[in-house]
């Protein structure tokens, strides 16, 4: 998806979006686009849910990325449940939807021994993944923090 300069009104500041794209929801059934977004006014970093192929009802409010980083961090067993604390009292799809995003982006995983929970990624963030998407980068392609590459034979 190409990067677009588009400025959204929320209640505080207007956030460009910087980045669109789209991916599979977690049951593989329809495919979500969205969004991220910068506010103007201090640089932080959003996501939201613009469409979903399937028409399931979503919130389509933005969500600060400090708020998901603190949420992926701090769980070890990651649900769509978890997630509903972005938009509290909205449509419970959301955070399923959020939740697919976020693995589409690398920042959160199946979970080795019950796929149905998900976990972060170690040594990711949401703004290196953001930024690693902006410039059509793959994160696998980047060094990771104490790794080094090494050359075979």
């Amino acid at each position: 998806m190409s990067t677009t300069e588009i400025e959204t009104q929320t209640e505080s500041a207007p956030i460009a979006v910087v980045y669109e794209g789209e991916c599979l929801s977690l049951t593989g059934r329809s495919t979500l686009a969205y969004a991220i977004g910068r506010r103007e006014q201090d640089a932080t970093l959003h996501l939201r849910i613009v469409r979903n192929s399937g028409g399931g009802m979503s919130c389509t409010d933005w969500a600060e990325a400090s708020q998901i980083e603190a949420i992926v961090k701090g769980g070890y067993e990651l649900t769509a449940k978890s997630f509903l604390v972005l938009h509290p009292g909205k449509s419970i799809n959301t955070g399923g939807f959020v939740m697919a995003v976020l693995k589409d982006l690398g920042l959160i995983r199946a979970n080795e021994e019950n796929t149905r929970l998900h976990e972060h990624v170690p040594t990711t963030t949401f703004e290196q993944l953001v930024i690693a998407r902006i410039r059509g980068e793959s994160i696998e392609s980047a060094p990771k923090p104490g790794r080094r590459k090494t050359k075979e034979g």
